[in-house]
């Protein structure tokens, strides 16, 4: 830590101190004349009974203007209702028209009576010719529906001379709401109120011009304020960016180690794929085509080993230089192994009997032959027998088994001869596909590492701004 606070100069506490107490003196100077200010407003006061009769002036002046406005909205709703009435109007004017027709010629039921008398008086009279009569008639006919329709309007007629009735009252009321007493006796009370302040001017215009100076003092202070804070907020931010270059520097250098310890760790894991991937790249069945080929030698002497070296450890200069004896099937017998001797029963196919067998193909890789005299008969070498067991072949205790033994050899020589270049290949697709998921994994792992070391920066700045607060 004292290293990375020499790398990043941390603020001096001393410079923000001395600026403050600058700015404190001159703040505690205008507190001083705030309260000189303050003490000679109160003396300039206006005596409490002109303050009371102004009071009850304003008081008066504030329910006229209440009067006024409950005036304005009675005359507001008086002429609404004027205006609904007059549309009701006419609109039931216009429902007339249409029943009756613009061309009506009467607009009463007396009217056409008295037509309809005039007209069967005139038809009685015996003087009209046919058509005359014809046309009074259908005259006659029109006056009667006439007359239906006048009956059927009436009450709208009636509703129309109601609503008319109602304006004409409500107008009345309009003119018996005349704002203008209200008015005067407001211009009135307004006129003492006019009176007093005359009165009290020059103590209102001593305390206005302390309120200003008051005022230019509070707003000084203001000033100082504002600075004190800004200088506060100055020292707190470089602080803050101080802290955040120590966090910074520590979260990064968290971050080398956690990615340095992940790099080597995946160099380990890489190392021993790489090892891997070299061994897969062994031909396959390797092993396995080399103990063919050596027993093939032992029990074919017609059998010529491929040149191609693929299998050190049983193709040593022993098996290929010295001739093989041929197997004498009349004097083969079976040897009954002691307790540390081999069994001749199909052995484990483990890397550590592997390995084992391999030791013992080293050890017995010597000029001798393949073969051992027991009680002048011969019988195979124990390595063989194991060899044979462990390629799941038919160990020869005869001549007839020998035959069928060289076959199956051959046989399996094919099978995994045809096999070896697949099986390499497989093998070498899961190491390399071994290797590309290990270089994934270890992907998301320096991301992982990335992501907690950027929540654990937010959440310390989070905590940080917590304590700030409180």
């Amino acid at each position: 830590m004292s290293s990375q606070q020499h790398k990043f100069k941390r603020p001096d506490v001393s410079v923000r101190d001395k600026k403050l107490d600058t700015l404190n003196v001159q703040l505690k100077k205008i507190d001083t004349e705030i309260g000189l200010i303050r003490k000679q407003i109160d003396q300039h006061q206006v005596n409490d009974t002109t303050q009371q009769e102004r009071k009850k002036l304003q008081d008066k002046n504030k329910e006229i203007i209440k009067v006024q406005a409950d005036l304005k909205t009675r005359r507001s709703n008086i002429h609404d209702s004027i205006k609904q009435l007059d549309a009701q109007i006419k609109r039931k004017n216009n429902q007339i028209e249409e029943k009756l027709g613009k061309k009506a010629k009467f607009s009463s039921t007396a009217e056409a009576k008295q037509r309809i008398n005039e007209i069967e008086e005139s038809i009685a009279s015996g003087d009209l010719s046919l058509v005359q009569e014809k046309l009074l008639v259908k005259e006659m006919q029109s006056l009667n529906k006439l007359i239906k329709d006048l009956v059927n309007i009436e009450p709208i007629r009636k509703s129309v001379d109601a609503d008319k009735a109602k304006i004409s009252q409500l107008k009345e009321e309009l003119n018996g709401l005349n704002p203008k007493d209200v008015s005067n006796q407001f211009e009135e009370n307004q006129q003492k109120l006019n009176d007093i302040h005359s009165k009290t001017q020059g103590v209102y215009d001593k305390r206005q011009t302390l309120f200003n100076k008051r005022a230019a003092l509070y707003k000084r202070r203001d000033e100082l304020y504002s600075q004190i804070r800004q200088i506060r907020a100055d020292f707190d931010n470089e602080f803050k960016s101080f802290r955040a270059k120590l966090d910074k520097e520590r979260l990064k250098r968290e971050e080398e180690q956690r990615l340095s310890k992940l790099l080597e760790q995946k160099d380990v894991d890489m190392g021993k794929l790489q090892e891997k991937l070299t061994h897969a790249k062994i031909p396959a069945f390797t092993y396995e085509i080399g103990a063919i080929e050596n027993s093939l030698l032992v029990l074919d002497p017609t059998y010529v080993k491929p040149k191609k070296n693929v299998l050190p450890d049983l193709s040593g200069n022993a098996l290929e230089t010295k001739p093989a004896r041929k197997v004498v099937a009349d004097d083969l017998v079976l040897v009954t192994p002691k307790k540390d001797d081999f069994v001749n029963v199909a052995p484990s196919k483990s890397k550590k009997y592997k390995k084992k067998n391999q030791q013992k193909n080293s050890e017995n890789e010597q000029p001798a032959s393949i073969f051992n005299k027991v009680d002048g008969k011969f019988t195979l070498e124990p390595t063989l027998i194991a060899t044979l067991a462990e390629l799941d072949v038919t160990v020869p205790i005869n001549s007839d088994d020998v035959k069928v033994t060289v076959e199956q050899l051959k046989k399996k020589h094919e099978e995994l001869l045809s096999k070896q270049e697949d099986q390499t290949k497989q093998n070498i697709e899961s190491v390399e596909k071994e290797i590309e998921k290990l270089n994934l994994d270890y992907a998301n792992k320096e991301q992982q590492v990335k992501k907690e070391l950027e929540e654990k920066r937010l959440k310390e700045q989070e905590e940080s701004e917590k304590d700030k607060e409180n």
